[in-house]
């Protein structure tokens, strides 16, 4: 069974063609395409809505089903209309393609923690608050522990926020780093740059953990064999095993803040006996003038 898994697209249209483009020649049948969040951006535009349907309807074109999850610029309410998709925030599911059977659950949104500013993350939990971390852990048990009654070969945890400590570190983000954060934000959404600096997060300062400890919690008692996730563009890309559990950071797709070496995807490509796991499929263009190319990734 074939998977590729992404994150953090934040309505980039253009960067969701190049990816079409490069996944529709690296398999030789359709895979399975998940989304682990961030699909959209600016939740309260006009067109959202239209945005993230249009990726999902794209994505289905070379993609047998698509798996998703809202992240914290989703709304927590994805109106997806393809027949082709299934959200899987806070639920349960399994498929069985007769060679290999995968049971996945999901979990969107973001900890309070991890956002220096909330203003463009509507769908953020508070687990320092222990009725919503208990609420949060008892949906993960319940949705584990149906899938465990199907027997499947491996089990896939799919969240937008990392597990504490695991792909989940923050760094000083660049001066560079920021103009290019503007000058997407203002390109999405046709907004002038004052009103998008006063919307952009604020860079951080130091190295902080920025991962979810309810979710930590839970894969080192349940051991998933799969957990991928997104959310922390600075570890994108990064895997991690420990004990029994693969990680996988993917929003290595957002150009931000890798705008040359960035705009990968995770392939993974699942038996009964193994997992083979590649990180090595780089969307940028080839051939074209050198000019073109300082433009458009530096």
């Amino acid at each position: 069974m074939d998977i590729i898994a992404i994150s953090d697209i934040y309505s980039d249209m253009h960067t969701i063609q190049e990816f079409i483009q490069i996944a529709s020649q690296t398999t030789d049948n359709k895979p399975i395409i998940v989304i682990t969040g961030d699909i959209g951006i600016r939740t309260t535009s006009t067109h959202y809505k239209q945005d993230i349907n249009k990726i999902i309807d794209s994505l289905s074109k070379i993609s047998k089903q698509i798996l998703y999850i809202p992240g914290d610029s989703d709304n927590k309410q994805l109106e997806i209309t393809s027949s082709n998709a299934k959200n899987l925030d806070r639920q349960n599911y399994v498929i069985d393609d007769g060679e290999v059977k995968i049971g996945l659950l999901g979990l969107g949104g973001a900890p309070t923690h991890s956002m220096r500013n909330t203003d463009l993350s509507p769908y953020l939990w508070d687990e320092s608050i222990p009725m919503v971390a208990e609420d949060l852990l008892t949906e993960l048990k319940i949705n584990i522990e149906k899938i465990a009654q199907a027997q499947p070969d491996h089990i896939i945890l799919i969240t937008h926020s990392p597990p504490y400590g695991i792909a989940d570190r923050s760094k000083p983000i660049t001066l560079q780093e920021m103009l290019v954060l503007e000058d997407i934000l203002e390109e999405l959404k046709g907004e002038t740059k004052t009103e998008t600096e006063e919307n952009t997060k604020k860079p951080p300062t130091s190295i902080r953990h920025l991962g979810s400890r309810t979710i930590s919690n839970f894969v080192k008692y349940y051991k998933p064999d799969i957990h991928i996730f997104g959310h922390v563009h600075k570890e994108g890309g990064k895997t991690e095993t420990q004990e029994a559990t693969k990680f996988f950071n993917v929003s290595h797709l957002s150009p931000l803040p890798y705008k040359l070496t960035g705009r990968k995807y995770l392939h993974l490509n699942i038996t009964k006996q193994k997992i083979t796991a590649t990180f090595d499929h780089a969307i940028t263009e080839r051939n074209i003038p050198f000019s073109e190319f300082v433009e458009k990734y530096l």
